[in-house]
């Protein structure tokens, strides 16, 4: 079923009149047009996408088959507007997401306003965390590009002082590759920091003999990607090396349990199963993976708690990890994509230890 036909017999299902759209990723989502104040409103039966003087002529070329409406007038402020247009498509209720709003916007939506407002946490969550084949291959080629940046990287890195140099040129490569910008803040952590997960990339000289964990991704038509590797910068500790054989065990492992139809927590299980094994399991201290797509992390969470069952066509990170304080981390990252016959792994660049 098309997916925006599907959103408006949910909305249809919850006694609504319509939907008001206000996060940046679902407008996007929905419409595939970018724009940083708009909204969009599903009914039943039609759509509507609401922005102001800036994007307007931009919406209406893109937006053939929308009901495409500019926001403000010389006479109305764009928020009267919007509820004046929200009392004209609807009759009783409006449903809206509440956990993508402020407080202060909620109550001047809802002063003078004659519809019951609805709020809603994730109303889209189910219908994003499978993929159609379109958004797929968008994927696959985001997932291509940020192999290609990493190809690149390595015959630079030697090159670079600090780990925000390495971040600068990441930067660059990702644009030379033909993403629009990275899809979070790239992750450079060089020795003793790549023990912290989420590192805060410094100017911190890269250090020599040590490992260097780079976590980066791009966005490239509006999807994202993520990529994770640990290289080795000389000769590294027989600690660390052994490290990197367990995570990589780890991550190769969950991807041989994925499969459409199994529960979503095997697939931690599994990764965590591993790395306990070898003695490592309160050194692991993250979920093995998450969903991706417009944004940077989408459900479902791969972990041990998610009962849920896993989908086809969900598209999601395996990235086990190994972080001990004082000495150093690995982290091992690819995307791949729930098939009924198992994983498809979008992510092409070798597992292989890389010693530079």
């Amino acid at each position: 079923m098309d997916k925006l036909k599907e959103i408006q017999n949910k909305i249809k299902e919850n006694n609504l009149d319509a939907f008001l759209f206000s996060s940046k990723a679902n407008v996007f989502y929905l419409s595939k047009f970018n724009s940083s104040n708009a909204f969009v409103i599903l009914t039943e039966k039609d759509k509507y996408f609401l922005t102001d003087s800036r994007y307007i002529t931009s919406a209406k070329e893109k937006l053939k088959d929308w009901n495409v409406i500019e926001l403000g007038t010389s006479e109305k402020k764009p928020l009267q507007h919007l509820k004046e247009i929200i009392s004209q498509i609807t009759k009783k209720s409006i449903g809206f997401e509440k956990d993508k709003i402020t407080i202060s916007f909620y109550e001047k939506l809802k002063e003078g306003l004659d519809r019951e407002l609805v709020g809603f946490e994730g109303f889209l969550n189910d219908i994003r965390i499978t993929k159609t084949e379109e958004e797929i291959d968008i994927i696959r080629e985001a997932v291509h590009k940020i192999d290609n940046v990493f190809k690149n990287l390595i015959g630079q890195i030697k090159g670079l002082k600090t780990e925000l140099d390495v971040r600068r040129k990441i930067i660059d490569l990702i644009f030379e590759e033909g993403g629009v910008g990275e899809s979070f803040q790239s992750i450079v952590a060089t020795g003793k920091h790549s023990a912290i997960p989420h590192w805060e990339t410094s100017d911190s000289k890269i250090e020599n003999n040590q490992p260097l964990l780079i976590d980066m991704g791009l966005i490239y038509k509006g999807y994202c990607s993520d990529f994770t590797r640990t290289i080795f910068l000389g000769n590294v500790s027989q600690k660390i090396k052994d490290i990197y054989k367990v995570v990589k065990e780890a991550h190769l492992e969950a991807v041989n349990t994925v499969k459409a139809g199994i529960p979503i927590k095997e697939i931690d299980l599994k990764a965590r199963e591993i790395i306990s094994k070898y003695g490592y399991g309160d050194y692991y201290k993250h979920s093995t993976g998450h969903g991706i797509g417009v944004e940077i992390h989408e459900e479902p969470r791969i972990y041990k708690d998610n009962e849920n069952i896993l989908l086809e066509n969900t598209v999601f990170t395996i990235e086990p990890g190994i972080y001990i304080p004082e000495i150093g981390g690995v982290r091992l990252e690819n995307i791949v994509v729930a098939r009924k016959t198992g994983a498809e792994i979008l992510t092409k660049t070798p597992l292989d230890e890389i010693i530079l």
